[in-house]
This record gives structure tokens, sequence and C-alpha cells, in this order.
């Protein structure tokens, strides 16, 4: 096993650790369907709608991952951002503050990530005595892949 894998193996079970704490803190149980949705989430790159979790899933109802989902953005273990009007999740847990970059073309979602717009960001809303719990930012434009397609 390389060092890569075995870091993402201790990733993986350090974010199960804690999803089953912050579970166990509002009486759930770290169920095998939560730990599906956990593990898909925590393998892919792609900011993932229902949809595509339920393409995996096949046999877990869109229902119950809608309410795993809910779950874990009530307890910070996920975001949602809603493009054309779908919304997508991506863990959080081991993620530095990010933007996401929309293109209205190709409709990829990539991320874009500045802690120093991050703390300009910060030190703008507490100049204005605003605290943020949280916020996603989505800039809508067009890649350079179809940029230079067109």
């Amino acid at each position: 096993m390389s060092k890569i894998e075995k870091c993402g193996i201790d990733q993986y079970i350090e974010l199960c650790d804690i999803v089953k704490k912050r579970l166990e803190q509002h009486n759930q149980i770290f169920s095998v369907n939560k730990q599906h949705i956990l593990k898909i989430l925590f393998d892919s790159k792609a900011h993932l709608c229902t949809d595509d979790i339920s393409l995996v899933l096949k046999s877990l109802p869109l229902s119950t991952i809608n309410r795993i989902l809910t779950t874990f953005e009530f307890l910070g273990i996920v975001e949602c951002i809603i493009i054309d009007e779908v919304k997508r999740y991506e863990l959080i847990y081991f993620k530095q503050p990010h933007y996401h970059l929309y293109c209205q073309e190709c409709n990829q979602i990539s991320e874009f990530t500045s802690l120093e717009i991050h703390n300009l960001f910060l030190e703008n809303l507490e100049k204005i005595n605003f605290k943020a719990t949280s916020f996603n930012v989505i800039i809508n434009g067009i890649c350079s892949k179809c940029q230079n397609d067109q």
C-alpha cells in the first residue's frame, strides 16, 4: 500500500469517527446507508446530486438519500450548492475555504481556493459587524476549455 493510499484510508477512518460521534450526539446511528453515502462522497471529486448517488446505490430510494444528505448538511459534514435548481453536495471536512466556478457551457463545476480572498471576505464582514456562519460563492462563467472550443 502506497503512502498516498494509507493517507486516504486514515482520512476516511478519521471522517467516519467524526460522523459517528456527531450522529450519536443527535441520537442517530451511523447506519450502513449513511456509511455508503459517506464513502461515495469521500471517493468523489465531483459535487454530487441525489441522482448521482442513486446511480451507485440503485436499491436506495431517493427519499432516503435526500434525508441522509440533509442530516449530513445539518451536522456540518457536507455543504450544498444549488446550480440550475439542483442541489449538489460535497464533503467539507478536509477542505480549505474555496469558491465554485461553474461553466455555463459544459456545466462543469471546479474549485478555486484562496485564503487571501477568504480572509478579505471575513475582514470586510467584520467591519460591518456581520458574523458569517458559512458561505458559498458560485462564480458563473465559461471555462478555459470551452473558451478555446469557440
